[in-house]
């Protein structure tokens, strides 16, 4: 392994997104998990207190230490909970200050406990659950993870050169396990890394997928698809339905090409989006877009589209600069309560739209 991949292994380039969808992944566990542990912690209470309870005194580090555990796990899943609840506090700043303060608290107490054991001989083996625990559940970015760890272990190395130059226990395995634990806190922040990734690119081939089922590709107005998924979101509303057209577009098509009609097509759509929004309009199909429209008044509906007829004859197009574009439109409103009776309307409009090109 070069420099190269050694870097990329210990500082990867993670985009703002893909951290926050780190941090929202170490919520959720340190959230699942301190469920459990709470009721761990809080049997290992009632039972250290019936054990010791006329010795309280010269237990009172261990009572205390579960103790200690229990509010710890209390407060965690009670924060957990809260940030479940509100949106907004998932892309704070306060999340990644959260997971540090709950690393080094519990790592804290696991360097306590661990010391205590060693002091009355027994198998020092708290530390070491806590660092695997902790990198099994947080994801932490990997050099800062390799730096904690080392430092949680050299602080507890320290204790015990300070005790009895640590003569009860053997170097080579001490250190060891915290290189194996380091180890494993980058192998499992990359793997992390990578399934939020693929996830990101799965989710914006679904919203892809999802756009181009109910979109024109060529003008990205919503299509057919999408106006029957729309069709119920408009009943029992006071609406106006337009149906339009594009004058005289056969005859661009055959004399300039369906390249220039297609020009066309894109040149009005983008007013039609500029004067009624994307919401609510469509193309229907050929060069006929159906419009609705809520809450306005009959003067408004007029007034809006004239000024869409006339930017519509300020349209130009490279090859036929000298044209001027129009278009014909019809109009109802109407209650409809289902949407059968919206369907009616949109007939009605499309009928009154040719009534118009008639006219003309």
């Amino acid at each position: 392994m070069n420099l190269r991949h050694l870097k990329a292994w210990l500082l990867p380039e993670v985009p703002e997104g893909l951290k926050q969808g780190m941090t929202g992944l170490n919520m959720q566990m340190i959230g699942k998990v301190s469920q459990g542990f709470l009721v761990l912690a809080s049997i290992l209470m009632v039972v250290y207190t019936a054990l010791f309870a006329g010795s309280a005194a010269q237990h009172l580090l261990p009572l205390l230490g579960v103790f200690v555990v229990l509010l710890m796990f209390l407060f965690v899943a009670l924060t957990v909970r809260e940030w479940k609840r509100d949106p907004s506090a998932k892309t704070k700043k306060i999340n990644y200050v959260f997971i540090e303060l709950f690393y080094w608290l519990f790592s804290s107490w696991g360097v306590v406990v661990s010391w205590r054991m060693y002091l009355h001989d027994s198998q020092m083996m708290i530390m070491d659950t806590v660092q695997v625990g902790f990198m099994l559940i947080v994801c932490c970015y990997p050099l800062w993870g390799i730096a904690r760890v080392l430092l949680m272990y050299l602080i507890l190395f320290i204790l015990l050169l300070n005790t009895d130059k640590a003569a009860q226990i053997n170097y080579t395995i001490y250190w060891l396990m915290a290189v194996m634990v380091c180890f494993g806190t980058v192998l499992r922040y990359g793997t992390e890394l990578r399934n939020l990734e693929q996830l990101r690119a799965l989710k914006k081939q679904t919203k892809s997928l999802k756009k181009s089922s109910t979109h024109d590709e060529m003008t990205g107005l919503k299509n057919r698809a999408a106006l029957r998924e729309d069709f119920p979101n408009y009943c029992h509303e006071k609406l106006w339905v337009i149906m339009a057209d594009v004058d005289h577009f056969k005859r661009y098509n055959d004399t300039y090409g369906h390249d220039v009609g297609d020009r066309i097509l894109i040149k009005v759509a983008n007013e039609i989006l500029a004067h009624f929004g994307k919401k609510v309009s469509y193309r229907y199909g050929g060069d006929e877009f159906l419009i609705f429209q809520e809450g306005v008044s009959r003067n408004e509906l007029t007034s809006l589209l004239a000024s869409w007829s006339e930017s519509i004859r300020n349209i130009h197009v490279d090859k036929i600069p000298e044209e001027t574009f129009s278009c014909s439109y019809g109009y109802v409103s109407g209650t409809p309560v289902n949407v059968k009776e919206l369907r009616n309307m949109v007939l009605l409009a499309d009928q009154k739209l040719y009534d118009m090109k008639k006219a003309r």
